[in-house]
């Protein structure tokens, strides 16, 4: 689903986090490290709300995800909001707040 060239940005992102990376390579290592530093199991995602806008190629996005640390029993939830570009039925641009 991700252009070969898309650009993510991640403006809220924790200080020592990167808060922008290009390229599916990029994202594909990003969610890999991500993974390995924190082990969660992402269980569902649910108060999903997509808004059309006046740009065809530009979706907005509001969703909860909840997700547990396997072995803790420990289990959060967290808004998000994201902002998608598509082109060609491929996303080139994500901003998620």
């Amino acid at each position: 689903m991700l252009a070969e060239d898309v650009m993510i940005e991640m403006p809220f992102a924790p200080g020592w986090a990167e808060r922008r990376f290009q390229g599916r390579a990029a994202v594909a290592e990003r969610l890999r490290e991500g993974r390995e530093a924190l082990p969660v199991e992402f269980d569902k995602f649910r108060n999903v709300v997509v808004h059309e806008t006046a740009d065809p190629e530009v979706i907005v996005g509001e969703y909860e995800m909840v997700a547990s640390v396997p072995g803790t029993g420990k289990r959060e939830a967290a808004n998000f909001v994201v902002v998608l570009r598509a082109r060609d039925g491929r996303v080139v641009h994500w901003r998620e707040y």
